[in-house]
């Protein structure tokens, strides 16, 4: 299975758990640092590395370590961190039973507009050449 169709399956899945209780979201698949529209989440596939001691005599790789970063921004004048935070929590929730594992999670400043507030996690996973995702190796 191609990673990229099943990284779409992924922010597939991800986009439609946070678009039923935050209809309005924006959903992009690119890194942004200033949204047009909030709240907005950002979920971008950020590494995706080969696992050279899973090769074998075929030289295919048989699983690769992949990341996903996740940017959650709100600009709500009351509020915008517990909606960010209500928000990646779905994210957590529905990336966590599809086995990734969520290495960091924090506020990260916004330089660009500090009157939006951002948090940034980290996800990261293990997937085979079928498209199988594992939490470790």
């Amino acid at each position: 299975m191609n990673l990229f169709v099943r990284f779409r399956e992924i922010y597939t899945v991800v986009a439609n758990a946070v678009l039923a209780s935050y209809p309005t979201c924006r959903f992009t698949n690119s890194f942004t640092y200033a949204p047009s529209q909030f709240p907005c989440v950002a979920l971008v596939l950020s590494d995706d590395g080969t696992r050279y001691d899973t090769r074998d005599s075929s030289k295919q790789d048989k699983f690769r370590d992949i990341t996903v970063t996740v940017d959650v921004f709100s600009n709500k004048a009351d509020g915008k961190k517990t909606e960010a935070e209500d928000i990646m929590q779905i994210v957590f929730d529905t990336l966590f039973p599809l086995n990734f594992h969520q290495v960091s999670c924090r506020p990260a400043s916004n330089m660009n507009n500090a009157s939006i507030y951002r948090i940034t996690a980290t996800f990261v996973a293990t997937i085979d050449s079928n498209g199988t995702i594992y939490t470790r190796r």
